[in-house]
């Protein structure tokens, strides 16, 4: 079957390039830049890949996607960020599949492989990603979390084995780790998503939901085989189950209050 790739940027003039490399074997790329000042566009469009620049305001998450996922020519999309990779395992695995295959199919889901400062995060994998997509068969959420999308009725999910690699060459961990403004802004953008389905935080919630998470990527996801690194990764990934329940139960502290 064919298929289209459509990548997601903004800044990204050190890493468009290898994502571009990485995909130079799909017939239709699709770049969609929400305003980068670094010269991202001029770099991709000068990529061997050849890819469509489409220059588009930031609409979230979710809806950037989207938009880009509809921009394509093919049905079947690989949607990617820009710092990310299709690994050749994976697309040798994607360019394999068949439409006979894939005739109850609406998306699959692969292995992402997440790297922080050249290292590969154990206790993150296997972090599965749908992000081979058909275009008329998914139905998109209207809200701005990452990734929120569902199948039509009649279709299904299914798994691809091979990895997509995320981060894999910034050789920093500042950025990576201690991105507060980032991990408060996606803390607020899931807390608003568990409100909008009906979810509340209640103080169990924000006494052991941080232990567990704790427990589950140190101990039972082998973050403590990776030493100090893991600890540090597994105490980044506590800190943002706990604001993301902080912000949930604000949330529902201030309703109450207008209420009152």
């Amino acid at each position: 079957m064919r298929i289209s790739v459509c990548i997601i940027c903004k800044n990204e003039i050190g890493k468009i390039g290898v994502c571009l490399d990485s995909v130079a074997w799909c017939d239709d790329i699709v770049v969609v830049d929400s305003g980068s000042t670094d010269g991202t566009p001029t770099a991709a469009s000068a990529h061997a890949a050849k890819p469509r620049i489409i220059v588009h305001p930031w609409l979230g998450y979710n809806q950037q996607r989207q938009f880009a996922v509809g921009q394509c020519r093919h049905p079947w999309v690989l949607a990617l960020d820009a710092d990310e990779e299709c690994s050749p395992e994976l697309a040798a695995e994607i360019q394999a599949l068949s439409e006979s295959q894939a005739s109850a199919t609406a998306m699959y889901e692969m292995p992402r492989k997440n790297f922080i400062a050249l290292r590969w995060v154990r206790c993150w994998s296997p972090d599965y990603q749908a992000r081979l997509i058909h275009q008329q068969r998914v139905d998109w959420d209207e809200k701005s979390a990452p990734e929120i999308r569902r199948p039509k009725p009649g279709f299904r999910v299914q798994k691809l084995q091979q990895p997509l690699l995320h981060n894999r060459l910034s050789p920093y961990i500042s950025t990576d780790i201690n991105d507060g403004p980032r991990m408060a802004e996606h803390a607020a953008i899931l807390a608003e998503t568990l409100r909008a389905r009906g979810k509340h935080a209640t103080w169990r919630d924000m006494l052991f939901r941080p232990v567990l998470t704790f427990l589950k990527y140190y101990i039972f996801r082998g973050g403590f085989l990776q030493g100090r690194f893991g600890l540090v990764i597994c105490y980044k990934t506590t800190i943002g189950v706990m604001l993301k329940y902080s912000v949930l139960y604000a949330q529902q502290e201030l309703e109450q209050k207008e209420k009152g």
